[in-house]
Formats: structure tokens, sequence, C-alpha cells
């Protein structure tokens, strides 16, 4: 009496047949070994990012604040999910599957069928990671321009792993070829994913319960400010990170700062008003009419802003703000606190990406034109962010010098003042917790990343801004 034998089997039978037919002899040691530290290093890798991503947690040591070197950048783009799952979850999947199968198909005690399966099964593996690999690296470089260093050393393990599997895998090309379409298909299954899937938020909403008039000021040293053009003669020192020169005083009480300038240069027969820009519940203060503001120093409601020029984010949300702006009229000041992500004046910032090599000297330029003139320094900040790409510095600086005086401004950057309002602006970033930009800071409220909902930060603006 015979037995059935399934359609379905016998095709199964067939396809690992001609899967192994004439397959060479199995890897050497030290190929085995080598796919072996190359998974096991993925996996922890893949297991850290996925922890990370499950707790929120902040990525140890991969930079941050829209650098080059910026995992947090990676891990919050929309080419981290796949319909809403982690990558790092899928690759470690692939990597977990892969070191199983390496360890079936390196293990002598198991028969030469089972171990072929088990070869057959790793370099399909290591296929699909390879390619996936080049799918990420090209993201990482050519559309987000940030790098995740253990995203990348997750991708080298995949490379070389797929590499070492041309090279010296017991496949045939034949089998070899039929392995990469099938991987080359999922890989498609996972960038259509990708591009099918929502982005996540690009901003977070941060409240603080601290009531903002709860803390009162004890005493504000004032200082003579600066008069444009004239370089600073202080001798004064650092303190807690703040700089504290003749252009700027602050004092520090318990989870209070209160940052303020006086223009005791100022030609105006009646003192500026003292509206006061409060930010995460009391925890600093600032004079509106003392730092470069766009509106009247003494609007009804006050937004304070942390941006970079080169920032995109920040380029998207000035088109939010130039919105509301428009809607709200003089009823709103907008406090603009350029904070550059550059490590030449920023120690938050490790390394320098490419875009953001002129930050600091258009954030520099931008306070000197504000100092000279604060009309001016609207239409020279309107056109810094209003393009399609932001200027150059060397664009930036013709620009302001058709605008006013070249050298008074020239002698403004040449003061220091500009570098001392970058220090302070850097050191408040530093205070309100580093991180992305930008920041729109209210008493109780900060809306953090790219925020391109013009009514709702109408609405935002009515709401905390007073």
């Amino acid at each position: 009496m015979s037995a059935n034998i399934s359609p379905t089997s016998t095709a199964h039978n067939n396809i690992r047949s001609w899967l192994f037919r004439d397959m060479k002899p199995f890897p050497r040691w030290p190929v085995t070994l080598l796919l072996a530290v190359c998974t096991s290093v993925a996996i922890g890798t893949s297991s850290y990012l996925m922890w990370a991503h499950v707790t929120a947690s902040p990525i140890a040591g991969c930079g941050g604040g829209g650098g080059w070197v910026d995992c947090e950048g990676v891990a919050n783009s929309r080419w981290s999910l796949w319909f809403g799952v982690p990558v790092s979850l899928l690759a470690l999947g692939i990597y977990l599957v892969l070191a199983a199968a390496l360890a079936i198909a390196a293990s002598e005690r198991f028969s030469r069928r089972v171990r072929k399966t088990g070869w057959t099964i790793v370099t399909a593996a290591v296929f699909a990671a390879g390619m996936s690999a080049v799918w990420f690296i090209a993201i990482q470089f050519l559309l987000l321009q940030h790098i995740c260093l253990y995203c990348m050393l997750a991708h080298a393990c995949g490379l070389i792993a797929a590499a070492t599997m041309v090279v010296a895998g017991p496949l045939r090309p034949k089998s070899a070829r039929v392995i990469a379409a099938v991987s080359v298909a999922g890989l498609m299954i996972l960038v259509g994913g990708q591009m099918l899937t929502r982005p996540p938020a690009t901003f977070q909403i941060e409240t603080f319960d601290v009531p903002a008039g709860e803390a009162g000021m004890e005493e504000l040293d004032t200082f003579e400010m600066t008069p444009p053009g004239q370089a600073d003669q202080s001798d004064e020192g650092v303190e807690d990170g703040f700089f504290e020169a003749p252009t700027a005083g602050f004092i520090t009480m318990p989870s209070m700062l209160f940052f303020g300038v006086v223009d005791a240069g100022s030609v105006q027969a009646q003192p500026p008003p003292q509206r006061i820009a409060v930010i995460q519940g009391g925890a600093a203060k600032l004079k509106v009419a003392d730092w470069p503001h766009i509106g009247p120093s003494d609007a009804k409601f006050v937004v304070v802003e942390l941006f970079d020029y080169n920032c995109p984010p920040c380029r998207e949300t000035f088109e939010t703000i130039r919105g509301a702006r428009s809607e709200l009229g003089g009823q709103v000041a907008i406090v603009l606190l350029p904070v550059p992500l550059n490590a030449d004046c920023n120690p938050s910032i490790k390394e320098t990406g490419p875009r953001y090599v002129d930050s600091c000297n258009l954030s520099k330029l931008a306070v000197a034109m504000w100092r000279l003139d604060q009309d001016k320094f609207s239409s020279l900040h309107n056109w810094m962010l209003g393009g399609d790409q932001p200027p150059s510095y060397a664009e930036a600086l013709a620009k302001a010098n058709t605008m006013v005086d070249p050298d008074a401004l020239k002698a403004e950057l040449a003061s220091g003042v500009p570098d001392q309002f970058i220090a302070r602006h850097v050191a408040l970033y530093r205070r309100v917790g580093e991180g992305s930009i930008p920041k729109l800071m209210f008493p109780r409220t900060s809306v953090v990343g790219k925020y391109t909902s013009v009514k709702g930060l109408i609405d935002l603006i009515r709401r905390e801004g007073g």
C-alpha cells in the first residue's frame, strides 16, 4: 500500500533539492566565527535601540541637537518605523533567526541535510540584512543627513556578513541568486511599508506645573549695555555656565533664572516697556525689550523661540509663526534666540553637521543687526528663514550690508557683544534641557520640534502666551 504524498510536499522537496544541488563544502571555522561575531554585535545594537524605543530613553553617546551624528534624529524619523513597527524589532528578528540558523549550520551534531537547510537560511538572512543596510545607510546620508552610530554599526555587520557569504558561502551561484531575489522582494516590502507608514509626530508638547508667578525676585543686578560698535572691556567671568558681563546680568535662585539686558545708552526718552517672558513654569524669565524680538515689546502675548537658521524644522516652523503673526498682528511678540547647532559656539554639540557650518556666524549676524536696527533685523530674519534654502554667511552678510552701514555692522560684529548674546542663548538652551529645536516656549508649555499648524499655534498663543 503506497503512502499519499501531497503536491505541496512534493513542491517543497523539489525546491529544496534544487537549492541543495551541487552545494559547495561548508565554510570553515573562520567564516563561521566572523558571521557569529557580526551577528552578536548586530543583536546587541538592535536590542539596545529597541529598548530605547520602548522605554523612550535617550540614546547614549550619540550626538544630538541636529548635528551630523544624531541618533535621536534618526530614531524619531518616519524611516524608523514599518507600519508602526520599529525597524529595530525587525532587525532583531532577522538577526535572531540568523543566529539560530548559524548555530545549526555550524554544528556537526545535525545531519548534513539539516545543516544544508541551516546554511540556506543563513544565506537568506544575511542577504536580507545586507540589502536593508544599504537602504538605511542611504536614508541616513541622503535624506536625513544624520547618522545613528548604533544603526551604522549594525548595518556594517550586515554588509560584512553579506559579503562573506558571497565570497565563502556554500550555495552555488544560481541558488544564491534566487535567495538574493527573494531578499530583494523582502526589501521592496520593507520600503513600501515605510512609504505608506504615517510619519510620526514632528513635535512634542511639554507642560510645567510650577506656577509662573510664585517665585519673586529679590534683587536684579544691572549693568551698562555696551553701545553698538564698541568692544566690551569688562573682565567679568563665567558663573554657573552663564556669561556675566556689562551686556547682561542675571540672578540665580532655586529653580529660577532671570535673564536681563539693560540698554543704558538708549536715546529713547522713556524706558522700554518691561514685559516679562516667563518660560518653563518660572524656571527662566526674560525682559522682552532686552532680547532680539519681532513685534511690540509690550505685546499681550509672548513666545520665546530657540532655533537655528540652518535647521530644516526651524525653517518650516518659521512659516507657521509668520502665519500666526499675520493673524494676531501687534498682539504677539516673538523673542528670537538663535541657538547654533555648531560645536564652535555651542558646547552641547559634539560634532558639527555639514549644514550647520555657518550657524554661529549667521546667528551673530542676526544679533548684530538687531543691535543696530530692530526694524532691519526683522527684515533680515525673515529673509534668512523665508527661502527654500538657508543663505550662506557670505550671502547673508552681503544682504545685511545693503540694509545698514557696513562699517557700523563690521564694528558691531567685532565688538564681541553678539558672541556674548549667543553664549547666553546657548546657556538658556542647555538650561531648558538641550535636545531638539525649534523650541516654542510659554510660561507653562513648550512645543519642541517642527510645528506646522497655524491655527494650532494661534490657539496655543492665545491660551498660553499671556
